[in-house]
């Protein structure tokens, strides 16, 4: 273990900011200076020795629940709802573009200057995987971790070179205050890095620095996920006979004689190959079913529960997960619009903030936006984009080449014009002082006034 730590901590020294002599060293001053006593970070009593803690620490560690099954973000992943909920959240996040915008007269323009927007045209953060793959896994480990981390590599011009996604468990922060001064910094394998070179993205947590896993503030939920699963694999596997007592008048002097009854009556009558098969009893023994049946236990409706409650855990709708026993095709367009308003956008708005404060200069920041394509979220629906860009090129908001490019399609000759309606005229303060005014009816009787001719003979 000592030798793979000091390979990792040299092989990320490469990545490493340099320390700056204004900043004192946080480790050095808060822990003891031998490796062998000093304690984890999450809890000091515990030394790095214990193999235990390097599982934590790795991310590898797992919760106990009252159903009596350990529950981690890897055994979490198990359960299919909570498998489709956080792939649900990390594929639409991922398959968004994302550009760097500055902002001109005319409006705002992509970036093509800027080191990060550079990067995101290159194909990857690294050399090892897509940038689909990377928010990803980003974005997937945020969700069972609670936190993310990745590594910015920069040249002596601190400009962005490659991001290196972590592995969890690998990073961690460190918040603490030395006098007067509050210092925030993360450790990789031990190293110090400056947090200007740490993506953190992170889940809802009670201070804004660290996030608190799903999976631990809910693994009871998810236990009993994973319980009525377990349970109900082996009924079936028992071949849905459920477990009982075998009662005779005939004393059993030899302890062994039970046991091997016991052996023998479950090898015979067990599993799926002996299912349906006829009981047959010797000697006045009977069988008394004494476990609850799967109805009597409520076991379908527990499972649909756990599908509701991990929906909610995760913010995605019931059809999303498969369950369509209360859907409409009103309610499941609804539901899709709030899925994208109140679960991916809280998530792009959350990376796009953290990319801007780490990946943009900051004498640009006033001046630089980092914006998701947040329209193909929409490329399903053709009906509603074809609505889209009608309203917006009858009000001139769109001339019908942006129409085509937003589909995809190639641009054509003079359709780059936009164009609005010839019978609408421009509202100006003075527009209502031109208007027509509407006759006044005169009030009272039916008698004629001067400026009405009379029938009458003078």
């Amino acid at each position: 273990m000592a030798g793979f730590a000091s390979w990792a901590s040299g092989f990320l020294r490469g990545f490493t900011a340099p320390e700056s002599s204004s900043i004192p060293d946080p480790v050095a001053l808060a822990q003891p200076t031998d490796p062998q006593v000093r304690g984890s970070l999450e809890n000091p009593a515990t030394p790095l020795s214990d193999i235990t803690s390097w599982e934590s620490f790795f991310g590898g560690g797992e919760a106990p629940t009252f159903t009596g099954i350990n529950i981690s973000p890897d055994t979490a992943l198990k359960v299919s709802a909570v498998y489709r909920a956080v792939g649900l959240i990390a594929e639409n996040v991922a398959r968004m573009d994302i550009s760097v915008y500055r902002e001109t007269n005319m409006g705002r323009e992509v970036d093509k200057r800027n080191a990060f927007q550079k990067l995101l045209e290159s194909g990857g953060p690294d050399e090892y995987m897509t940038w689909f793959d990377f928010w990803l896994t980003a974005v997937a480990q945020t969700l069972l971790h609670g936190n993310a981390y990745a590594l910015i590599d920069r040249d002596a011009y601190a400009t962005p070179l490659s991001i290196r996604l972590l592995a969890p468990g690998q990073c961690v922060p460190i918040y603490m205050d030395l006098g007067r001064t509050r210092y925030l910094y993360y450790t990789v394998f031990g190293e110090y890095v400056e947090k200007r070179n740490i993506l953190h993205f992170k889940c809802l947590g009670n201070d804004g620095v660290i996030g608190k896993s799903p999976i631990a503030l809910f693994r009871e939920s998810i236990g009993l996920a994973r319980a009525a699963e377990e349970y109900g694999a082996r009924f079936f596997g028992q071949g849905g006979n459920m477990s009982g007592t075998l009662e005779t008048d005939q004393v059993f002097k030899d302890a062994g004689a039970i046991e091997r009854l016991r052996q023998q009556f479950a090898q015979r009558n067990g599993g799926l190959l002996n299912a349906h098969k006829p009981l047959v009893l010797e000697q006045g023994m009977k069988y008394n079913r004494v476990a609850i049946p799967p109805d009597d236990a409520q076991f379908i409706e527990t499972r649909n529960f756990q599908i509701e409650d991990i929906g909610r855990i995760f913010g995605v709708p019931q059809h999303m997960l498969g369950k369509l026993d209360r859907s409409t095709n009103n309610n499941i367009e609804h539901q899709g619009i709030e899925f994208k308003n109140y679960t991916i956008l809280p998530w792009t708005e959350r990376i796009s903030q953290e990319l801007k404060r780490k990946l943009i200069p900051e004498d640009h920041k006033a001046s630089r936006q980092i914006v998701f394509d947040v329209d193909k979220l929409d490329a399903g629906d053709a009906t509603a984009r074809g609505n889209l860009y009608k309203t917006l090129f009858n009000i001139g908001a769109m001339s019908p080449n942006e129409a085509r490019r937003k589909e995809n399609m190639n641009r054509r000759e003079g359709l780059d014009d936009t164009f609005i309606q010839v019978n609408m005229a421009r509202v100006t303060p003075d527009s209502h002082q031109h208007q027509p005014q509407p006759a006044t009816p005169n009030p009272g009787n039916d008698s004629p006034t001067e400026d009405k001719p009379s029938n009458e003979a003078p």
